[in-house]
């Protein structure tokens, strides 16, 4: 996919406010994409620091709010934390039942787009909630949102559908008698695909 990648590892929550700030400054003006990844623990609406101090998600995605070579353009973040210390229970469906939604959406000519446009949070657990990795195969969301990737990216599906896939399997999963369920959030106003290179 012609990703430029950098890691930062065991980073304090000093140094993830200002690593943020240090990429929301660069010029990404020949980028059409940012992604950031944070794998850490974490509690409701923040994730952890190696120092154990605390970040508010919001607070490392805002400098990119106002990154101006990254207007209008989409900035995907996405989160392996614990939103909290609950643990979800699975609820039986019933049998039978089959969804049959679809949704149409239009192109629509933007000359300025709201400040916090472009945003997808991918959320390894809804609030509240633990999320769980496997001690040596690591994070069940990363595992499950890599493989959609692999499988779903050279078949030029959007972002959201292999996002609602990725949901999907990790609440199919059985981890210990409880479940995980993901959540994205976005502001997108348009389908992102990832190409194949």
């Amino acid at each position: 996919m012609h990703f430029i990648v950098e890691e930062r590892r065991n980073l304090s929550r000093s140094d993830m406010q200002n690593t943020a700030k240090e990429f929301a400054a660069k010029d990404h003006s020949r980028m059409d994409i940012f992604v950031c990844c944070i794998l850490s623990h974490g509690e409701k609406g923040a994730v952890f620091g190696i120092d154990g101090e605390s970040v508010a998600i919001r607070d490392l995605t805002l400098p990119f709010a106002e990154c101006s070579t990254l207007t209008g353009k989409p900035k995907l973040f996405f989160i392996q934390a614990c939103q909290g210390n609950d643990l979800q229970k699975g609820v039986l469906m019933k049998d039978g039942f089959k969804g049959e939604l679809e949704d149409d959406a239009k192109k629509a000519d933007l000359s300025s787009v709201p400040i916090e446009a472009d945003f997808l949070i991918g959320m390894a657990t809804v609030e509240s909630y633990k999320s769980f990795r496997h001690i040596r195969e690591g994070s069940i969301y990363i595992q499950e949102l890599c493989k959609h990737l692999k499988d779903c990216c050279p078949k030029k599906e959007d972002l959201l559908s292999i996002l609602t896939k990725v949901n999907r399997s990790v609440s199919a999963r059985d981890l210990n008698r409880h479940k995980q369920m993901p959540e994205p959030r976005y502001t997108l106003t348009r389908k992102v695909v990832l190409p194949m290179y």
